[in-house]
């Protein structure tokens, strides 16, 4: 009948305290890489808007 959602699990919390210095800098090492990642997705996505803003541009 209908499809029961799987229900959402929350992300167990990290205790930052217990993570060694070799833990975070990769956590940090990690972040930066998503960081670049998300930047580049973000100006590709800005420069499809311009092109259709000057595509559909009214005069």
């Amino acid at each position: 009948m209908f499809d029961e959602e799987e229900p959402t699990k929350k992300p167990k919390s990290l205790d930052l305290d217990d993570l060694s210095v070799e833990e975070i800098e990769g956590m940090i090492n990690d972040h930066k890489s998503e960081i670049i990642n998300l930047e580049a997705l973000l100006k590709k996505k800005k420069d499809k808007l311009k092109l259709a803003d000057t595509f559909f541009k009214k005069n």
